[in-house]
């Protein structure tokens, strides 16, 4: 496995879209035309995960001087567990050295239909040393969201939301309304 992350190519970009939208479900989508035009901005980027020559995923991340967040987080359904999200979070890692990266993952409750895939994630990302802070959001459709930061790092509760705000605008308040939760 000869795994690298590189700044995704307009030729990436279908392959993206398609993983993207059946990866993730509607209620937590964002338009796609709307993530692209972000990445001209600078604020936002479109990354693929290639093993050798093979395409297997992508990320989609947003920052500023405060944080890194990763937005999305793909692998194709046919290259998972093959160890590619534990290499995609190494190389995530590398390339945001130095910088706070955080990112979301569903809360676990008992009561949801996919508790068992949210017990999962948060195994996953533990394991990869992300690991809850000390606030969770609630955002579109009553969904709570766990935190994370790569080692627990502590950052301000509004940085997520203030960095949505600037990378969304106006959009920001419709399409990802974001309340933070003190633990």
């Amino acid at each position: 496995m000869t795994l690298k992350l590189v700044t995704a190519t307009p030729a990436d970009l279908p392959k993206i879209k398609e993983l993207y939208l059946s990866a993730f479900p509607a209620v937590e989508r964002i338009p796609f035309w709307l993530l692209k035009k972000r990445t001209k901005t600078g604020i936002a980027e479109f990354c693929s995960l290639y093993d050798d020559d093979n395409w297997v995923g992508f990320i989609y991340t947003v920052k500023n001087a405060e944080l890194v967040y990763v937005f999305f987080l793909a692998i194709k359904e046919t290259e998972r567990s093959k160890g590619y999200g534990s290499g995609l979070m190494e190389l995530i890692k590398e390339r945001y050295q130095g910088q706070v990266i955080g990112l979301s993952a569903e809360k676990p409750d008992a009561t949801a239909a996919n508790n068992h895939e949210r017990l999962r994630r948060l195994k996953f990302y533990a394991k990869n040393e992300f690991l809850p802070t000390d606030f969770y959001t609630a955002e579109k459709g009553g969904v709570e969201f766990e935190f994370l930061t790569q080692n627990g790092q502590k950052i301000r509760p509004q940085a997520y939301p203030e960095l949505m705000a600037q990378c969304l605008g106006l959009w920001q308040k419709f399409l990802l309304p974001i309340k933070v939760v003190k633990d």
